[in-house]
C-alpha cells in the first residue's frame, strides 16, 4: 500500500538537527522512507528559502508515489538498504508503471521521477544520513526534443474572447486574465501573484516580481503594443479593459489597497444575473476580495471554452502562454526580446518557438537579403535542351 500524501511540516534543515538515533556526526541510514522524505523536505526548504510550497509538494508526491512505492514493492523498508542496483531497477520499474488514468508514464514523467529520486538520495548522502552516493552512473532518460509548442488555436481564442460578456464584472476580469496569459505570456502562477501596483497603465507594462516568477527574478512585460504615428503604444482596447477591471476591483473590494491582489474573487453578487433568470447561484463561490487561485483560473478557462464551443483541452493557461511565444516568434520578435518577456533562463527554451515558424523565418531571411550590395556572378547558361530542376 502506498504511503499517505499528508502535508509534512517544513521548518528546519537536517543539518541543524541531531542525527536521528545516532551520536552527532555519525552515519545513520536506519531511516524509514517516510522519515527520510520528511527530513529531505525540511532540509530542502531551509536551504532554499524561496522555494514554493507547490515545488515541495511535487517532490513529496514523486518520492512517495514513485520511489517509496517501488521500495515497498521490493521489500526495502530502510533507506540504508537501497543500493545502486535498486536505483537502476527503479528506472526499469518506471518503464512499466501505469498511472491512475491507466496510461503509461511519459518519458518526461519518468525523468521527473528519476530526478526527484536522485536529488533525494544525493541529499541524504551529503547530510551523512546514508554512507554512499548511489546516484553516480545512473544516467538520465534520453528525451526527444519538445514537439511543436502546443498553443491554443487562434480560432478558439477568438471564440472565447467574443463570448465573454464585458457588461459583467466577471466577464471583464476573465477577459483581462486571458489577455495577460495569451498576449503577455504570463504563467498562471505569475498571473495570480500580481498585485494592483504591478500593473502600470501609464508605462503600459506589468511587473512580475521575483517571489512569483519561476526564475526568481523580477522582470517587466509590456502590455500588447501597436504602432501609432511611428511610435509604440498600448493597444487602446487593452488599456481600456485593464482600466475597467481596476475600477471594478476598487468598487467591489474597497478594502483592497494597491499592494493587494490584482485578480480577486467577486463574491456571490457576481451571480446575481443568474438569479434574476431563476438560476441558482454557485454555492461554492468565495467571498469577494480573495486572491484568485491557479486552480480557479483553470476552471474558469474550461467553463468559458465549453460555453464558446471551443475544446477545453486546447484552452489551458500554459497553452495560452505557448500562443504568446509562438505568435511572437512568427511575427519576427527577436529571440532575446522574447526570452526576457517569457522569463526563460536559457535562449534554448525560447528558440523552440522560432523552430516552428518556418514561413515567417523564410520571410525574415528574404527581407534581410544578406547578398544585397554584392555583385554576384551571373548564372552560367543552360546547355541546349535542358531546363532547371
Amino acid at each position: 500500500m502506498v504511503m499517505s500524501r499528508q502535508n509534512m511540516p517544513v521548518v528546519v534543515s537536517a543539518r541543524s538537527r541531531e542525527r536521528p538515533g545516532t551520536p552527532d556526526g555519525a552515519v545513520s541510514g536506519d531511516l524509514a522512507w517516510d522519515r527520510a522524505i520528511r527530513l529531505f523536505l525540511e532540509g530542502w526548504a531551509a536551504d532554499h528559502p524561496g522555494i514554493r510550497p507547490g515545488t515541495l509538494g511535487h517532490y513529496r508526491d514523486q518520492l512517495i508515489t514513485r520511489l517509496a512505492a517501488f521500495a515497498q514493492d521490493r521489500g526495502i523498508a530502510r533507506v540504508r538498504d537501497f543500493s545502486r542496483h535498486d536505483l537502476r531497477a527503479f528506472v526499469a520499474w518506471l518503464d512499466g508503471l501505469v498511472t491512475y488514468a491507466g496510461s503509461p508514464l511519459t518519458p518526461r514523467g519518468k525523468q521527473m521521477a528519476l530526478d526527484a529520486a536522485k536529488r533525494f538520495l544525493l541529499w541524504l548522502h551529503q547530510e551523512r544520513l546514508i554512507p554512499d552516493d548511489i546516484t553516480a552512473g545512473v544516467k538520465k532518460y534520453r528525451l526527444d526534443k519538445d514537439p511543436e509548442p502546443r498553443a491554443t488555436p487562434s480560432a478558439d481564442l477568438e471564440k472565447i474572447l467574443s463570448s465573454l460578456d464585458l457588461g459583467t464584472p466577471t466577464g471583464v476580469r476573465n477577459t483581462a486574465m486571458i489577455h495577460l496569459m495569451a498576449f503577455c505570456g504570463l504563467r498562471v502562477s505569475e498571473l495570480v501573484g500580481l498585485n494592483a501596483n504591478d500593473l502600470n497603465l501609464e508605462e503600459g507594462r506589468i511587473r512580475v516580481r521575483a517571489e512569483t516568477s519561476k526564475g526568481r527574478r523580477t522582470r517587466f512585460v509590456d502590455l500588447p503594443l501597436t504602432m501609432c504615428e511611428g511610435k509604440e503604444m498600448v493597444k487602446p482596447e487593452v488599456a481600456g479593459l485593464m482600466a475597467s477591471w481596476l475600477r471594478i476591483r476598487s468598487e467591489t473590494c474597497p478594502q483592497l489597497g494597491e499592494d493587494g491582489a490584482l485578480f480577486v474573487t467577486l463574491g456571490p453578487n457576481q451571480w446575481s444575473h443568474l438569479t434574476a433568470r431563476g438560476e441558482e447561484p454557485d454555492p461554492h463561490s468565495r467571498p469577494a476580495g480573495e486572491r484568485i487561485k491557479t486552480d480557479a483560473v483553470r476552471v474558469i478557462l474550461k467553463r468559458v471554452a465549453a460555453k464558446a464551443g471551443a475544446d477545453p483541452k486546447l484552452v489551458t493557461p500554459h497553452r495560452l502562454r505557448h500562443y504568446f511565444g509562438l505568435t511572437s516568434a512568427m511575427a519576427g520578435v527577436p529571440t532575446t526580446a522574447l526570452m526576457r518577456a517569457m522569463g526563460h533562463r536559457s535562449p534554448i527554451m525560447t528558440a523552440r518557438y522560432s523552430e516552428f515558424a518556418d514561413s515567417q523565418r523564410r520571410w525574415a531571411f528574404a527581407r534581410a537579403d544578406i547578398t544585397k550590395g554584392l555583385q554576384l556572378p551571373a548564372a552560367p547558361p543552360m546547355p541546349a535542351g535542358q531546363t532547371s530542376a
